[in-house]
């Protein structure tokens, strides 16, 4: 090995908070960074015990120079509990539903650990195929399951099997609140942002409607199937395929450096006790985009997204020429 010689010429220093260094680091390190973009941007809070309103803020923050930045708190998303009379009477949707368990039982036992697998079967996703794609979505995830659990112990809705027992879930009901579903929050999250992300990467191919049918039809699935192995009402999956898409194209247009979003809020007291979940009412996929088909689902109106992430545009744009 010879005598110590330290080095005559130094690399030279990285340049500090670039996002170029990202590939340098490993898949777990950058998503720290990335968790640190969204989380740090998220407010929550309720509107007092007596009106079941659980509220979620995007936190949008100018840098000014040489002093402290200027931060604003805007909507983004709020869900009403719905009353126990509705919950209730979606019992009997819930008891309906369990007659499919024998046709979803292997769907149901695979989705309890890796829902999102499903997609890969609409679209050419692989994590050897597609890493940054896959890395976009993990993102987006976490996102989502920060907040639907955040919503769900402000919201505090009982499971169905607490409400019944008779229902007797097929699996084993997850120890946090019914509303919203989270596979549903996720499932739509996912697909919000997958075909975000394929329509801007090839809008020629990618953005027939066919590819956004059969997204959403399968995170609809994912959430139906829930509500057939009785852990889940219908309702709960309406608030949560709510929420995801909202989150989803959220998380897609901060990703993008795009100049705005559009708030969003489900009134769980005003949805129909015996509506089964029906995703058409959510989301169009001929514009595409979000609507608001019925009385509970209400656009809070467009919200300015002028501050930007250099590191989660680096990841879109990596994710993006995977797909172009």
């Amino acid at each position: 090995m010879g005598a110590w010689q330290a080095g005559a010429t130094p690399p030279p220093a990285l340049a500090v908070e670039d996002p170029k260094n990202l590939h340098h680091w490993s898949p777990w390190v950058r998503a720290a960074v990335f968790d640190a973009e969204v989380m740090s941007r998220l407010g929550f809070g309720t509107e007092g015990a007596s009106k079941h309103v659980m509220r979620v803020w995007h936190l949008e923050i100018q840098p000014q120079a040489g002093s402290p930045p200027t931060a604003t708190y805007q909507p983004l998303v709020s869900l009403k509990r719905p009353t126990e009379a509705i919950f209730l009477k979606q019992l009997n949707l819930v008891n309906d539903h369990a007659d499919l368990r024998p046709d979803r039982a292997s769907e149901i036992l695979e989705q309890m650990s890796n829902p999102g697998a499903f997609f890969s079967s609409i679209v050419f996703l692989h994590p050897d195929r597609n890493p940054y794609t896959m890395e976009l979505i993990a993102t987006a995830l976490r996102l989502a399951n920060v907040v639907e659990m955040r919503v769900k112990h402000a919201l505090a809705c009982r499971r169905p099997v607490e409400l019944s027992p008779k229902i007797q879930p097929m699996v084993l009901t997850p120890a946090h609140g019914s509303l919203p579903s989270g596979h549903a929050t996720e499932a739509f999250a996912s697909a919000a942002v997958l075909w975000t992300l394929l329509r801007t990467a090839h809008p020629t191919h990618y953005g027939k409607e066919v590819f956004g049918q059969m997204l959403m039809r399968t995170a609809a699935r994912i959430a139906i199937n829930r509500t057939v192995a009785g852990v889940h009402f219908p309702v709960d999956s309406v608030a949560g395929a709510m929420l995801g898409l909202t989150l989803g194209h959220y998380f897609a247009r901060r990703c993008a450096a795009l100049n705005g979003y559009e708030a969003w809020s489900f009134d769980g007291s005003a949805y129909p006790a015996k509506a089964d979940f029906n995703w058409h009412t959510l989301f169009d996929t001929t514009l595409p985009q979000q609507i608001a088909a019925a009385p509970y689902v209400v656009s809070a109106g467009a919200q300015p997204l002028a501050s930007s992430s250099p590191a989660l545009e680096w990841l879109w744009t990596r994710a993006l020429k995977e797909w172009s």
